[in-house]
């Protein structure tokens, strides 16, 4: 009985290392076929040239013309705001040293 028992636990194993085999083949075979498919899409892919430098140089100096002009604009805002500050402040600093 345990002859047979150890005969029936060989097949078994057996059957299963064949089918682990088989599938680490497959899986072989899908992996070569996912290859030649990317080689495929790559080999198909165009390359787009890009636009002449001219355009692009011209449009990241106009960027920065802006920015340059914005942060002056905000500078000169914050300038004039912080002048009323003062000059309120003043004013009621001095209005309070003229009641004494």
């Amino acid at each position: 009985i345990a002859r047979i028992h150890i005969a029936e636990q060989q097949k078994v194993q057996k059957l299963q290392e064949e089918r682990r085999a088989q599938d680490i083949e497959k899986h072989r075979i899908g992996r070569r076929r996912q290859n030649e498919i990317m080689a495929r899409i790559q080999a198909a892919i165009i390359q787009i040239p890009k636009p002449p430098p001219s355009h692009t140089i011209k449009a990241t100096e106009a960027k920065k013309f802006l920015k340059k002009k914005r942060e002056a604009e905000d500078t000169y805002k914050d300038i004039k705001k912080f002048e009323k500050s003062l000059a309120r402040n003043t004013s009621a600093v001095h209005s309070q040293v003229t009641d004494r």
